[in-house]
C-alpha cells in the first residue's frame, strides 16, 4: 500500500529526532547555518537515529555554507527557501519551500515543492499537483488531515518539530493520532 510521504521539519532536539525516527517518518530536516553548533547538533542526531533520511534546511544562498553542508553534513536532501542556490548540487533530493502562488513555478528537475496548506483555500487545487513532487505543510489537526486525505490527496505531508516540555520529555498524543492516520 502506498502512503503519503512524511517530512518533519525543524528538528531541534534529540527527543523529537528519536520519536519521529521510531514512528517511521521518511524525512527529517534540521536547520544548518554558520554557527558551528548547528553542525554539531546535526552529527549528534545523525549518530542517534536510523531509518530516516536527513535533509539540511538552508535559509541562505551562501556558497560557503552550502559547500560545508554538502561536505561536512552529507545530507540526503536539502531544503531551500529560495530557488537560486541549488545549481550544481550533487545527487541529492532537493526541496523548495515555495509560496502558494508559486505552486507551478519552474524548479530543478526531480525536486519537491513544499506548499503551505490553508484549509479555507479550495483544496481541489492541491489535488491537481503531482503527488510525487508536492508536500503540504500546516498546523495540522485531525479534522484538517482527514478532510484532505478523504478528498484523495496523495502527496507528502510536512509536520514541524516542537519544544520539549522538559529536557527529554514531550507530549506526543496529538502527533501519535496524526501519524497513525497517515500510516494507516
Amino acid at each position: 500500500m502506498n502512503r503519503n510521504q512524511i517530512l518533519v521539519r525543524n528538528i531541534k532536539h534529540l527527543t523529537d529526532a528519536r520519536y519521529f525516527a521510531a514512528m517511521g517518518v521518511d524525512w527529517m530536516s534540521m536547520k544548518l547555518n554558520s554557527d558551528p553548533t548547528s553542525f554539531m547538533r546535526w552529527h549528534t542526531f545523525k549518530d542517534w537515529v536510523e531509518g530516516v533520511k536527513l535533509a539540511a534546511e538552508i535559509y541562505t544562498n551562501d556558497e560557503m555554507l552550502l559547500a560545508k553542508a554538502v561536505i561536512d553534513a552529507q545530507p540526503q536532501g536539502m531544503i531551500f527557501h529560495q530557488t537560486g542556490g541549488s545549481a550544481g548540487m550533487p545527487d541529492m533530493q532537493l526541496f523548495f519551500d515555495v509560496a502558494a502562488g508559486d505552486a507551478q513555478a519552474e524548479l530543478p528537475e526531480c525536486s519537491i515543492r513544499i506548499l503551505t496548506y490553508h484549509p479555507l483555500i479550495d483544496m481541489l487545487s492541491f489535488l491537481d499537483l503531482d503527488p510525487q513532487t508536492t508536500f503540504l505543510q500546516a498546523e495540522w489537526s485531525s479534522e484538517m488531515l482527514n478532510t484532505l486525505l478523504g478528498a484523495g490527496y496523495k502527496g507528502g505531508i510536512c509536520f514541524s518539530g516542537g519544544e520539549e516540555d522538559a529536557t527529554g520529555m514531550r507530549d506526543y498524543e496529538e502527533m501519535d493520532a496524526l501519524l497513525e492516520r497517515l500510516m494507516g
